[in-house]
């Protein structure tokens, strides 16, 4: 996104100048700067969808920025003074501009590192992950009484898991985890598909998901590496046809020293 808005800005500007250029006035210069820059981001849009909010700030930052050449362009051809009011209007909205992209800067990539430096804990002491972890669904809340559902259904599989390796990670080290599924006879149970998901509350590019392969009757193995120590959740997803037993835990991964 932020390639995408400041090269629009600076396309807007380019265009803007050209029309100015062709001898077009300040008017359809701006409609142009602001239209054609939307018009190509809508076209880079089908092959990488966006959400109607990204495509809102695109399409404001574009026309108000087409909006502010056009009346500067105007003003200068009149060798007019401006009065107070529209310049405090536009250096407002200027300044707005510059923070939403230091923000979305920051989302994005993270603070710098001399900033992180000043305000946050030592790097020496623990990771420091300053990028935007990602977002909850809007409709999360509406899995609560399907969850309760699968929870009364897992009751009565009578299921016995247990796991191994997991209070053992440290982070950036690659680990054997090993799981064993009994039913409530104890006896092994043959699962069609086992499979671990590991979320980073901190860094949802960390995330990632395993599937563990049969290494006995009852016992599934593989081998994890998560990239940093610190807090996770650990979610543990079984089939056996049309059973299926699903869990979550929070996770605390070692520090590899």
């Amino acid at each position: 996104m932020t390639q995408t808005l400041f090269g629009g800005l600076l396309a807007v500007v380019f265009i803007f100048i050209i029309g100015r250029k062709l001898n077009l006035s300040s008017y359809w210069s701006a409609i142009l700067a602001g239209l054609l820059p939307f018009l190509g981001y809508l076209g880079y849009g089908v092959s990488h969808p966006q959400d109607g909010d990204v495509l809102a700030i695109h399409l404001v930052v574009f026309m108000a920025t087409a909006a502010v050449l056009g009346v500067f362009s105007i003003t200068w051809k009149k060798k007019e003074k401006m009065h107070w009011a529209p310049k405090l209007i536009i250096a407002f909205f200027i300044m707005l501009a510059i923070l939403n992209a230091a923000l979305l800067s920051v989302a994005t990539h993270g603070l710098p590192d001399w900033v992180t430096s000043l305000i946050l804990p030592s790097e020496d002491q623990q990771q420091v992950h300053t990028v935007f972890p990602g977002v909850i669904p809007h409709d999360r809340n509406k899995l609560y009484e399907p969850h309760q559902q699968q929870i009364e259904q897992q009751r009565h599989l009578g299921w016995q898991v247990e796991m191994e390796g997991l209070d053992d990670l440290k982070g950036g080290v690659r680990q054997t985890l090993k799981l064993t599924l009994r039913d409530a006879q104890g006896q092994p149970i043959a699962a069609d598909r086992v499979m671990l998901g590991f979320w980073r509350m901190a860094n949802s590019k960390d995330d990632r998901t395993m599937r563990l392969q049969p290494a006995g009757a009852g016992i599934y193995q593989g081998e994890a590496m998560l990239s940093d120590a610190g807090r996770w959740v650990v979610e543990i997803h079984i089939e056996r046809g049309k059973d299926v037993y699903h869990t979550k835990k929070s996770l605390l991964v070692n520090d590899p020293s």
